[in-house]
Parts: C-alpha cells; sequence; structure tokens
C-alpha cells in the first residue's frame, strides 16, 4: 500500500471547501511511514509509532465519517466526525484516548436510529474495521477498500433534494 492511495481515498471524501480538514489529514500516512522507518529499539521509538498509527486511524475514521454524511447521514456521523478531529490536536495516544473518551456516547448515538442503506452499512462496516485496526496492513486494507467504495458511491444530488 502506498501513500498516494491513502491521498486518493481522503481526496475521494472530501470536497475544496473542506481544505482545512484535507490539510489536518493529508500528512497522516507518511508520518507513520516515517516513524517506522525511523523506529529504534526502545520505548520512545514505539511510542512514535503508536501514535503516528493512532493519528493514521484518526485520519480514516474522520473520511469515512465524512463520507456517511454525504451519504445523507445525520447529525451523529458529522459529530463523531468532529470529534474525531478534535482528537487529532493530542500530543500523544493517552490525550487522543481521553479526547475520545469525553465524548464516546457519540459512537453509541451513530448506530441508534440511524436510516441505512447498503452503501452506508459498508462505510460503517469500514469505520468498524478502523476502530479494530491495530497493524499498517489492517489500515492499508480498510484505505483500499475506503478508496475503492468512495470512487463507487452514489451521493445525493441537490436537486433530488430540492425536488422533495
Amino acid at each position: 500500500m502506498s501513500a498516494s492511495t491513502y491521498q486518493g481515498f481522503i481526496q475521494q471524501a472530501f470536497v475544496a471547501e473542506q481544505d482545512t480538514v484535507l490539510q489536518k489529514i493529508t500528512p497522516l500516512y507518511k508520518d507513520l511511514e516515517k516513524a517506522l522507518t525511523e523506529a529504534r529499539p526502545g520505548r520512545k521509538s514505539q511510542e512514535e509509532v503508536s501514535f503516528r498509527f493512532e493519528r493514521l486511524r484518526l485520519g480514516i475514521g474522520i473520511s469515512l465519517m465524512q463520507l456517511l454524511t454525504d451519504l445523507g447521514g445525520d447529525e451523529d456521523s458529522a459529530m463523531v466526525r468532529d470529534l474525531l478531529e478534535d482528537a487529532l490536536a493530542a500530543q500523544n495516544v493517552a490525550e487522543i484516548d481521553a479526547t475520545i473518551q469525553k465524548k464516546s456516547f457519540l459512537f453509541e448515538e451513530l448506530y441508534t436510529d440511524l436510516y441505512v442503506n447498503t452503501e452506508a452499512e459498508e462505510v460503517l462496516a469500514l469505520f468498524e474495521s478502523t476502530l479494530g485496526a491495530s497493524s499498517k496492513e489492517e489500515a492499508d486494507s480498510i484505505i483500499a477498500s475506503g478508496f475503492e467504495l468512495a470512487q463507487n458511491l452514489e451521493f445525493p444530488s441537490q436537486d433530488e433534494d430540492s425536488e422533495e
């Protein structure tokens, strides 16, 4: 897997108006690759790899929640996306966890009373896989699946919304 697949995936998820989010999540894959390359035996090195991996998972999750929101997801998917984006500001894994834990109820609400179509179910399944991913290889697989899915999603158009 490559950083270019990750870039393609996140660019499918976000439009130009969301450039600030793209700026935040664009370097995450390369940051992990760099941490892995520079890793040496020792705790500090492993902490850096873990931190960079968690940030990549956040980037994947943010992108998937954006896709879900664009598919017509309700406010809950946008709130989870925003929470994940807030967690990007953390300086270590413990801070990421603490940020997420403060509003962990949002994850439960995401699945409550959510009208789900087949495409949204696929996005949610990838999101669940992201939450459970524990290796770069798993993340790569999720990114590849997300990229393929994002290229084939049919989003509701503005015209369809205004006809109702």
